[in-house]
């Protein structure tokens, strides 16, 4: 099923039906998440993801404050349940040909980190395999049949992107966390698709039956 966008001219302003769904979409997908970072993550890699860590970083190398951990949990949450689901809900439905912009931003910054380690001596087989399994998902769209379970899967890397690509070098963190040795962004990056892929795709089949039938 395609996903329409409109002209971007055309600004789209979310019903309150509409931001219930978006929540919904957003909820359902944090709760798959939390069960990822929490649960099975420790049991591969021996630690959990910590997004709340993240924020943390963001406002010690910003300005030098120490947040607690309950204000940080709780904006983690609100940017999971309201903030990712706005921005796909604004990205969606005013950026033409938005799966394929986001999925050239994923690429060549990726790419680039990884390239990168290897002109300071510091690539490793481990990353290579994850830049091909980057690159073999954001490619698989080219034998998806189901044009919104791609789209859904474009979202997911995107917000990848936006944690590790884009906040954590803010944050003085390294690109994508890859000087970390690479672990902690795989896991990542199999949590952030999870959760934007249900999201994204919960929304959109909740929005299908606010439709009237044709």
């Amino acid at each position: 099923m395609s996903m329409q966008t409109p002209a971007p001219s055309s600004l789209i302003i979310p019903s309150t039906r509409t931001i219930i769904n978006l929540v919904i979409g957003g909820a359902i997908g944090l709760f798959v998440w939390e069960c990822w970072a929490r649960l099975f993550t420790p049991l591969i890699v021996g630690y959990p993801l910590e997004p709340a860590g993240l924020l943390d970083a963001l406002a010690q190398h910003l300005a030098g404050l120490n947040l607690p951990r309950l204000f940080r949990e709780a904006v983690h949450y609100g940017i999971g349940l309201v903030g990712y689901p706005i921005i796909y809900f604004a990205v969606s439905r005013h950026v033409p040909r938005w799966p394929v912009i986001l999925d050239a931003i994923v690429i060549i910054t990726f790419s680039f980190s990884i390239f990168r380690d290897i002109s300071a001596g510091m690539f490793t087989p481990a990353k290579f395999m994850f830049l091909t399994a980057v690159i073999a998902l954001v490619f698989s769209r080219l034998i998806n049949r189901d044009e919104r379970i791609a789209n859904c899967i474009s979202w997911g890397n995107f917000t990848w992107f936006f944690a590790l690509g884009l906040m954590a070098p803010i944050a003085g963190l390294s690109f994508y966390l890859l000087g970390e040795g690479g672990e902690l962004s795989y896991m990542s990056l199999v949590g952030h698709v999870i959760y934007g892929y249900l999201a994204a795709l919960v929304f959109e089949k909740l929005e299908d039956r606010q439709k009237p039938a044709m």
